[in-house]
């Protein structure tokens, strides 16, 4: 019996995906590309080999998970600046988020934070998102104060703990399928 690195790791973590120009992604990193036909396809970046018998209509490079907010996020504006794809493991789904959707963003920032939610859920006004210990190590809710789909969870590096969650509404949240090409 083979057990794949998937079925045999507890740990899986998102990925993101962020729209790219092709001279700006490095030689064999992980790629998504739109074919005109709306199709998406995954594979190792060879620039030969993606555009060889393919209309690529646009790419999507891998990024680092955690920081990504400051590649696709305008925080002031609260507005998506470039076109993403998140996979979320536990649903096994890849969602596609255009560039220029208004967001909401939840600011979330404590000793310790307990996140209830991932990519993919669906949240309203009201909802416990999770939980956080605060300085005197009293638990309190962490209580929604935005709507539509959570598009992505970044982390801002500090002393404590503190994540970025980006709600988009329904109407700007698209589950794509993604084939190995």
């Amino acid at each position: 019996m083979v057990l794949r690195m998937s079925e045999t790791n507890p740990y899986n973590y998102p990925q993101i995906y962020v729209e790219e120009d092709k001279d700006k992604i490095d030689p064999g990193s992980k790629v998504i590309f739109e074919k005109n036909d709306r199709t998406f396809c995954l594979v190792k970046y060879d620039r030969e080999e993606v555009f060889k018998g393919n209309v690529v209509k646009r790419l999507f490079a891998s990024k680092p998970y955690e920081t990504a907010y400051e590649e696709i996020v305008d925080l002031e504006k609260a507005e998506i600046t470039k076109s993403f794809i998140v996979y979320t493991p536990k649903r096994k789904t890849y969602i596609l988020v255009e560039k220029g959707s208004n967001v909401q963003l939840l600011d979330i920032v404590g000793l310790k934070i307990f996140l209830a939610i991932e990519e993919g859920d669906r949240v309203k006004v009201g909802d416990i998102i999770g939980y956080q210990v605060t300085g005197k190590f009293e638990v309190r809710n962490i209580i929604s104060n935005g709507e539509g789909v959570v598009a992505y969870i970044g982390t801002v590096f500090e002393e404590i703990q503190h994540y970025i969650v980006v709600l988009v509404g329904e109407e700007n949240v698209r589950e794509i399928n993604v084939t190995e090409c």
